[in-house]
């Protein structure tokens, strides 16, 4: 063979030789041997602790073993490098010693010691760590070259993130039969002759101010739902002119205007009612306080002072004559009204077609009940079906078990304000207690959670109980899977 040829073909075997021994390097056994590990989170920090048997590691006398715990994200590029555990032979254990050279944090114990080296560190926990895995890096140095790679024991899995907590919702039936009462309000501005109590319908504005009242009773009286059940009339006088006076013209004005809505629809005196205030002092301080007037803060003071009417009016003309004039002209007119009201009861419906035309048309005349039966003429679960709740509860903004189906569908919608909202008037049935702790559960109050279904489980809920068992077996789920098995301590 040529000397080119054999040099050649040792320069091969030399190669081999390298590639064989980097490979045996790489596939050799792990050092590492572990007597106990635990790794927990807890108040916001990442705990890891290891006790790490050294007696299996013989590196030789100037070497050692470097350990380092890795943190490395499952999802993301995110890791963290934690200080390292230094397993040295004899002459590398004394020259740490010696020279005190290890980084902070670091650790170093002498190869082959019978006492397991006891590793603790607290890290701050951050996100990227709610999904990870634990690695403990293996090196092999000496005092003078690089470490050289030896091996990578997998220690745990972490996944501390929480899994989705949807327990069932339950709705209840809309029960509530009571009449719906509504009523219609308005306000008139009558004028009178001065000092006189008698409507003249032609005077100044009153024929327009008198045609609002009887358009409002009209709506009502010509609907053929609504019955009218009462006609409340209210008077007011502004502070003008003597409080005896006012008092006067206050109940004389309102009972004539009594007898002129009475007239015209023939009503029973029974369902008519007046009342009167002498003086509109709340409008008077409504306006003041709105307003811009140099005094507005001392005029208050007047109007909330404890002086009777007369002086207390004397007093506001006394102090700040300009801005009572201003009162006196643009203001006190508008003091003098007719508040009214008509209370009138809708008819219950009957037919279910007619319940659905009332429910497309005007909501507001229907019953909790009747919300329940148009409900039902949809899918359970469909988005009609809750729509039909949804309106209930505004109709019915006080009904609980209204507001026990919105909550419902709110958490179904992931509105979880909203249906903490509808929570605050559900009541205290089992239902509703249910109904928060589901909503605890959403919004990861695990404790509360806890409390409340197994307060609806004690009354008898079954679903709570269900729920309860289901929200348990979460959070006991294990957070931590080891991937290294403990050896005994010897």
């Amino acid at each position: 063979m040529k000397k080119s040829a054999v040099s050649q073909l040792m320069a091969g075997i030399a190669v081999a030789a390298s590639l064989l021994a980097g490979f045996s390097r790489g596939a050799a056994a792990p050092m590492l041997k572990v007597s106990d590990i635990k790794i927990a989170r807890h108040e916001g920090e990442l705990s890891v602790a290891l006790d790490i048997n050294p007696r299996s590691v013989n590196p030789g006398r100037d070497k050692e073993v470097v350990f380092t715990p890795i943190i490395r994200s499952l999802e993301s590029a995110d890791s963290l490098v934690l200080p390292s555990i230094r397993v040295a032979g004899r002459n590398r254990y004394y020259s740490h010693l010696r020279n005190d050279d290890l980084a902070e944090g670091e650790k170093v114990c002498y190869a082959g010691a019978r006492e397991p080296i006891e590793y603790r560190r607290d890290v701050h926990f951050e996100p990227w760590m709610n999904r990870a895995r634990v690695d403990m890096r293996e090196e092999v140095a000496n005092c003078c070259d690089a470490p050289e790679p030896s091996g990578q024991t997998p220690l745990a899995l972490l996944d501390f993130e929480q899994k989705p907590i949807r327990p069932a919702h339950r709705y209840v039936a809309l029960l509530s039969d009571s009449t719906i009462e509504r009523s219609a309000e308005g306000r008139a501005f009558i004028d009178f002759i001065v000092n006189r109590t008698e409507i003249r319908p032609w005077y100044r504005g009153n024929t327009a101010e008198l045609a609002k009242i009887i358009a409002s009773i009209d709506k009502v009286k010509n609907d053929p739902d609504a019955t009218i059940t009462r006609v409340t009339i209210k008077g007011f006088a502004s502070p003008e002119g003597s409080y005896s006076n006012n008092v006067r013209l206050a109940m004389g004005r309102t009972a004539a205007l009594k007898e002129y809505v009475r007239e015209h629809y023939n009503f029973d005196p029974e369902i008519m009612s007046t009342d009167y205030e002498p003086e509109d002092w709340g409008g008077l301080r409504a306006w003041v306080e709105k307003c811009t007037l140099p005094h507005r803060a001392e005029i208050l003071g007047v109007i909330d002072s404890p002086m009777e009417p007369d002086p207390k009016d004397a007093e506001l003309k006394r102090r700040f004559p300009e801005e009572y004039k201003l009162m006196l002209d643009s203001v006190y007119p508008a003091l003098r009204h007719s508040d009214y009201t008509v209370k009138y009861r809708i008819r219950t419906y009957v037919d279910i077609e007619e319940l659905k035309r009332v429910y497309a048309s005007a909501p507001d005349r229907l019953r909790p009940v009747d919300f329940q039966r148009v409900a039902a003429t949809f899918p359970e679960g469909s988005e009609q079906y809750k729509e039909v709740f949804m309106t209930a509860v505004k109709v019915h903004p006080r009904d609980e078990s209204a507001n026990l189906n919105a909550a419902n569908i709110a958490m179904e919608r992931d509105d979880l304000n909203a249906a903490a909202r509808y929570l605050a008037n559900a009541g205290d049935s089992p239902e509703s207690v249910y109904a928060r702790g589901v909503l605890a559960a959403r919004t990861g109050d695990t404790p509360r959670a806890r409390a409340l279904l197994r307060a609806a489980a004690d009354r008898d809920l079954d679903l709570a109980a269900e729920e309860l068992a289901n929200l348990e077996a979460v959070i006991s789920a294990p957070t931590v899977e080891y991937l290294i098995e403990p050896e005994p301590a010897h």
